[in-house]
């Protein structure tokens, strides 16, 4: 697993290291979908692509994580698998089923707070601080 969950003050939290920044992105997108809820073996319905660029990467990220989010809520998509590509993320998404995909934790937003996607090392590091 290359993130972990960190605890935060009424919130949840993750922190991920990637090669790549498109992994990164990759990696934060699976770690914010295995929060909301649980997805058994993926059944794709659909393959999006994001791109990933900009002079801000944590911006981007956020940006990035908060689509995803959106779209969860409000067309109702189940992302279940993130592969980076170059300069984007592709994510397969199957229709989100209660019974399927029960529910985790509800997340609101992805926060401002503590935001990062830097580069350490020869690779990249992110946090993101969900809203629950």
């Amino acid at each position: 697993m290359s993130w972990e969950l960190i605890d935060h003050t009424g919130d949840l939290g993750v922190v991920a290291r990637s090669a790549t920044l498109e992994e990164l992105f990759a990696d934060c997108a699976r770690a914010m979908f295995s929060i909301l809820a649980d997805a058994p073996a993926p059944a794709p319905a659909g393959t999006e692509t994001f791109p990933v660029a900009g002079a801000e990467p944590a911006d981007e990220l956020r940006d990035f994580l908060s689509e995803l989010l959106y779209r969860f809520s409000a067309e109702h998509r189940m992302y279940v698998a993130f592969r980076p590509a170059a300069g984007a993320v592709a994510a397969d998404w199957e229709p989100y089923d209660e019974v399927r995909h029960p529910l985790r934790t509800e997340l609101k937003a992805v926060t401002w707070h503590q935001l990062e996607a830097v580069r350490e090392g020869p690779g990249w590091r992110g946090r993101v601080i969900f809203d629950v």
